[in-house]
């Protein structure tokens, strides 16, 4: 049963991916053509180097940016710079309720820290209850919001050139190592 619902599914999919990259459908319109461009591309899909580091790196500076959509910005970011759509869809899984309050405050701090250089910032703490009225959550928001957006951006930013050179770094890393093993092989057998 299992393998029959698995064909079946691999078999709908296929014919879904044939049905939208058809030529004479991608001319009918253009959101089609930009759709069968960006999803529709095999190395959006498959993990190289590039893909692989470029989907972190998204899905690192996505993950850090405390939205309600992180999960469809990362698709459509991947999706654009056609880097892997799966492991950034991976790295949005790192902000999650319990990661979610360190990240905040990590994002207020340097976003304080940093907007303290240039300009005035908030004088009220940032309240550790929910506010009671609408009102009161707008002043909140008001005041607070710009320090968590550049908190946010100048993290997500270090963060995702970080997760790309290392993630970078590791592939060569492996891929070295296992042409070191194959030569290895091939002078044992030499000898």
């Amino acid at each position: 049963m299992i393998a029959f619902a698995r064909g079946w599914f691999r078999r709908s999919v296929f014919k879904t991916i044939r049905f939208l990259k058809h030529p004479r459908k991608l001319r009918q319109s253009p959101t089609r053509r930009w759709f069968a461009r960006h999803f529709l591309d095999k190395r959006v899909w498959k993990p190289t180097q590039h893909t692989l580091s470029g989907g972190m790196a998204v899905g690192m500076f996505i993950t850090l940016q405390l939205l309600p959509i992180q999960m469809p910005s990362a698709v459509i970011l991947a999706a654009i710079f056609r880097v892997n759509i799966p492991i950034a869809l991976a790295m949005c899984w790192l902000s999650n309720p319990v990661t979610g309050p360190f990240l905040a405050w990590l994002e207020y701090t340097i976003g304080k820290w940093v907007l303290a250089l240039y300009t005035t910032v908030p004088t009220s703490p940032f309240p550790k209850h929910l506010p009671e009225s609408m009102v009161e959550a707008w002043i909140v928001l008001k005041e607070h919001a710009p320090v968590m957006l550049v908190g946010g951006i100048i993290l997500g930013a270090v963060a995702s050139l970080v997760s790309y050179v290392a993630t970078w770094s590791c592939w060569e890393i492996g891929s070295r190592m296992e042409v070191a093993k194959k030569l290895r092989g091939v002078k044992a057998v030499a000898v």
